[in-house]
């Protein structure tokens, strides 16, 4: 026992001794191996030969020992390629760079941390869509050109010592990313960017996370690539991220490519409290209102240069839900929209509020001037689906309609809609003629039960009955007050088996005879009852209004204003009497006054003089 110690000991201290010998022989080549002149020159070549660019430093490498070998360079610049400016691609005030040591004496930089304080990225787009960030040349572009996708290697003639480097952590403190599109002319800036990025390998995957400052909004960030020389080459990743700030939650998990610029395909989550912050956010301020609050998307994104496709996506705003696909084409004007969107219910009560504070917030609505607000949508097609449309207190079933915006005329085509037991279809078109607005209408009703219609759509319920019509409309103006007045078209109204309340027309002949002081009451049920009627110049005019019952029957011709409240009409009542075999008499009466307050009188002068006359048949709502 005794003598297995010394042996243990004699052991210890030769391998003691080794190691020592060995720092002392790294101590002593050290100061020969990392010389300033000799990190200085790797450090520019490698570096250039990686990129294809010149990199460039003030001064010489300050380098440090201890507690472990780092580097630091001052007024560090990576230069842009050709064509791009004499703008470096990335100035950095301070680069430090911690290296490990063995692989430096084997003639290799191999990095365990970088920190870069205060760097300014310059990014720029040229005419042609070249993106300064593609690195085509150098050991990079080498790797795309032959079509390694196993990372750059040490088969790239001549051998680099940079192929496939350990580049471990990179630091960013208080850095600017700016954004330069000169196709566009647009520019972005990112302010104060805090991040960390570990690439272990620059053959292997990159992950980081971070912040920065955007139009004065905070934004935290996350994401990881996995091939990144081959994105930054040129070619395809597998890529994930995620954004978030105060207006806005995204996240991303797909593949990128940079063809003709940078395409992405991917799922795409995106959550926001306030869609109307997020249009001011991106630079179109809307000021505040009701609508255009919470939204949502949730699908699988195709984005190639300037147009955006999301597929297989549900879509929430303002509490509607929808399904669909939707693509959006940025111009440098305008973009365009198109898709296809599913809703099992589509509330637009909040958007009705809306458009109505919107005319009468400023004053008297009738001076607000009518705008199609468009000028940034180019090319519009939406198709829509709703099981349930939901406007106030109108309730309409099933309903599929079209939007489409080409030329500057906006046309909503709704194929058909299932209302109170019956079926509606019409159409608007809208369209600015310098300052004026041109707004043309069709729409269609068929046996629709009328008191429930009316009930919801204008909180009538003096009529019921089976109601069928149709109208044609047309109307100019600068300010909505011009657009009302100008109102013409024609409309034809038949209604079948209806009653109509607080008027018993078999009292007529006494009011007839008593003018002024008869107070009508009761109801009066008909089989039959409809009209064309006419209307323009404020004033709404028919000569063929009509109802039957089934012991009398009623024509009357008139007008009455829409701008003002007066009526004029002159009508006949024929009654039958069944018990005298069937006898008829006729009652000739005229109505006067206005629509809150008129009365009956006899009809002993002419007939009420019309300044209109019924405009051809209704258009007949279409797909046009």
């Amino acid at each position: 026992m005794g003598k297995r110690e010394p042996k243990t000991a004699r052991r210890f201290v030769i391998g003691a001794l080794a190691v020592v010998g060995v720092l002392v022989a790294l101590a002593v080549a050290a100061p020969l191996v990392i010389s300033p002149a000799v990190v200085k020159s790797r450090i520019v070549d490698q570096i250039a030969y990686w990129t294809g660019r010149e990199f460039t430093f003030r001064g010489e490498p300050h380098i440090s020992l201890y507690p472990y070998l780092t580097v630091r360079l001052n007024d560090a610049k990576l230069s842009n390629p050709e064509g791009m400016g004499d703008e470096p691609f990335i100035a950095v005030e301070t680069m430090t760079a911690k290296l490990e040591i063995l692989p430096l004496f084997l003639g290799r930089l191999e990095f365990a941390r970088f920190r870069l304080s205060n760097p300014r990225i310059n990014l720029r787009t040229d005419a042609d869509g070249r993106g300064n960030w593609i690195m085509a040349e150098g050991v990079i572009g080498s790797q795309m050109s032959k079509g390694d996708k196993e990372g750059v290697t040490d088969e790239v003639d001549p051998p680099s010592p940079l192929a496939d480097v350990r580049l471990g952590r990179m630091a960013i403190r208080d850095g600017i990313i700016s954004y330069t599109d000169r196709r566009t002319g647009r520019k972005e800036e990112l302010n104060k960017v805090v991040a960390s990025f570990d690439w272990t390998r620059t053959s292997q995957m990159a992950a980081g996370d971070g912040s920065f400052i955007w139009r004065g909004e905070p934004v935290e960030f996350n994401g990881s690539v996995d091939a990144p020389l081959d994105l930054l080459a040129g070619g395809s990743s597998a890529l994930r991220f995620g954004f978030s700030a105060t207006p806005l939650r995204l996240s991303f998990a797909g593949s990128a490519l940079q063809l003709d610029g940078t395409q992405l395909e991917g799922d795409i989550k995106l959550t926001t409290p306030s869609v109307r912050r997020v249009v001011e956010w991106l630079g179109n301020p809307m000021g505040t209102g009701a609508i255009l609050g919470a939204g949502a998307i949730d699908g699988r994104i195709n984005w190639i240069g300037h147009s955006v496709s999301i597929a297989d996506a549900t879509f929430e705003l303002d509490g509607n839900a929808a399904e669909g696909a939707l693509s959006v084409a940025v111009g440098e004007d305008a973009f365009g929209v198109s898709g296809t969107l599913a809703f099992d219910s589509l509330d637009l009560s909040p958007y009705v509020e809306a458009a109505h504070a919107g005319l009468t917030s400023a004053g008297a609505w009738q001076l607000v001037p009518a705008r199609l607000p468009l000028d940034a949508v180019g090319a519009v097609d939406l198709r829509l689906s709703t099981s349930q449309l939901i406007a106030g207190n109108a309730e309409i079933g099933r309903t599929g309609a079209t939007v489409t915006l080409k030329n500057g005329e906006l046309v909503i085509n709704v194929g058909e809609a299932e209302l109170e037991e019956g079926t509606a279809d019409g159409r608007l078109a809208l369209v600015m003629d310098g300052d004026a607005l041109t707004a043309t209408g069709q729409v269609r009703v068929q046996d629709v039960l009328v008191a429930e219609m009316l009930g919801q759509l204008a909180d009538i319920d003096a009529l019921t009955g089976v109601g069928t019509a149709t109208v044609d409309a047309k109307a100019r103006g600068e300010t909505w007050g011009d657009v009302f007045e100008t109102l013409a078209g024609t409309a034809r109204v038949a209604i079948d088996n209806g009653v109509l309340k607080g008027i018993d027309l078999a009292a007529l002949p006494e009011a007839v005879r008593a003018p002024g002081e008869f107070a009508f009451t009761g109801s009066t049920a008909f089989v039959a009852a409809g009209a064309t009627l006419a209307f323009g110049d404020g004033v709404v005019a028919t000569d063929d209004l009509h109802a039957d019952g089934d012991d009398y029957s009623l024509r009357l011709t008139g007008r009455a204003g829409l701008l003002d409240p007066t009526i004029e009409a002159r009508g006949t009542l024929t009654l039958v009497d069944p018990e005298n075999g069937g006898a008829a008499s006729d009652v000739p009466f005229r109505i006067g006054g206005t629509w809150d307050d008129w009365s009956v009188a006899p009809d002993l002068g002419p007939p009420v003089e019309r300044d209109m006359t019924p405009a051809d048949e209704p258009v007949v709502p279409g797909d046009g």
